[in-house]
């Protein structure tokens, strides 16, 4: 039997810990969304409180899907729209309109899932040992109307693996390949449950760069006027194996902006990931930002990170990789990324 150098190869296993789901804004009281996460279907809907919850998707009674015909959500419960069997965002039976009473065995039938709403996002914790859910993922104050407003994002599902992607924090030497850039400063710091990039990037117009397909402005164009000049470094950290925060700031004689951006990848199954990265965006000195800078940055943001998927989806995992001195600390990232699959 072969057995792999790490468990996050092993198939059928996925990370333990919080996976972006959804962002606040794509779930309204009473509506009910199918996902597909982790090879199962789920539910996620949002009761009359406000409440999110997440239930594994099809109902002990006869299988019929939670979210047939749209969903129902009643209170903060939701009800199959087979039989009309009620279930409270713990996953348990509360109700069943033609019986007297509940089966026993109906009433914890039905798994819920931990969720978390936070920052704007919605967050699923996945533990198959039965371990509760850390608080691991801080809070960004500069979200939220009052402050720099909501999250805009884009999303797109590629065939990947999450070990192809976390790798990504601790890669010096592909900036000035895929993102034409020239690195000035660098360094990873490695926490419990936290992997941090701090990084000073310039752009170099004699670099190479990656022109991803679709993209709705010039790429190189962009990176020319990012090069006048501009003065900026960023700090990117991965909170758990999954949900990567970062935050930069770049001051230039044209514009000074601050920025922060959620980047996450949500294991579908075992070929498959959904990608997610958001951005907000604000002044630097809060003074307001030119409408058109704004509008353009966050498709900016989005090019950076496509132009990393553009490797991703084609590219094979190496287990047992040929390294050279100039690499970062890869396999240093690999044990780290290895213990939300194993036992604690």
């Amino acid at each position: 039997m072969n057995r792999h150098r790490y468990a996050f190869l092993e198939p059928g296993r996925y990370a333990r810990g919080w996976h972006l789901v959804l962002f606040s804004q794509e779930l309204r009281v009473g509506e009910v969304r199918r996902l597909h996460y982790f090879d199962q279907d789920l539910v996620v809907y949002r009761g009359a409180s406000g409440q999110v919850a997440a239930l594994d998707a099809h109902c002990p009674h006869l299988g019929a899907h939670l979210a047939s015909g749209g969903g129902r959500v009643i209170e903060d419960n939701i009800v199959c729209p087979f039989h009309g069997w009620t279930f409270d965002p713990s996953g348990r039976c509360v109700a069943i309109p033609y019986a007297n009473k509940i089966p026993e065995q109906a009433e914890h039938a039905l798994q819920g899932w931990p969720v978390l709403e936070k920052n704007g996002f919605i967050a699923l914790w996945y533990a198959t040992d039965g371990l509760p859910p850390e608080d691991y993922l801080p809070t960004i104050l500069e979200w939220g109307p009052q402050n720099w407003g909501d999250w805009t994002f884009y999303r797109s599902r590629i065939r990947a693996k999450p070990c192809d992607i976390i790798e990504n924090i601790v890669d010096i030497a592909h900036f000035p390949h895929v993102h034409g850039g020239c690195v000035r400063a660098w360094e990873n710091r490695f926490g419990d449950r936290t992997v941090t990039q701090l990084s000073t990037i310039d752009q170099d117009p004699t670099a190479s760069m990656i022109k991803p397909p679709g993209t709705l402005f010039d790429v190189e164009e962009a990176r020319s006027d990012a090069s006048a000049e501009a003065n900026a470094w960023g700090d990117a950290t991965y909170h758990g194996p999954s949900i990567m925060y970062y935050y930069t700031e770049s001051t230039s004689a044209q514009l000074n902006f601050k920025s922060w951006w959620v980047n996450s990848h949500t294991a579908v199954n075992a070929e498959e990931v959904d990608l997610c990265s958001a951005v907000i965006v604000s002044g630097l000195d809060d003074a307001p930002l030119p409408d058109d800078f704004a509008q353009l940055y966050p498709q900016m943001a989005h090019t950076a990170f496509s132009q990393d998927v553009e490797i991703w989806k084609d590219k094979v995992y190496r287990e047992e990789p040929v390294l050279c001195d100039g690499d970062g600390p890869i396999t240093k990232l690999r044990r780290w990324y290895e213990q939300f699959y194993l036992p604690i």
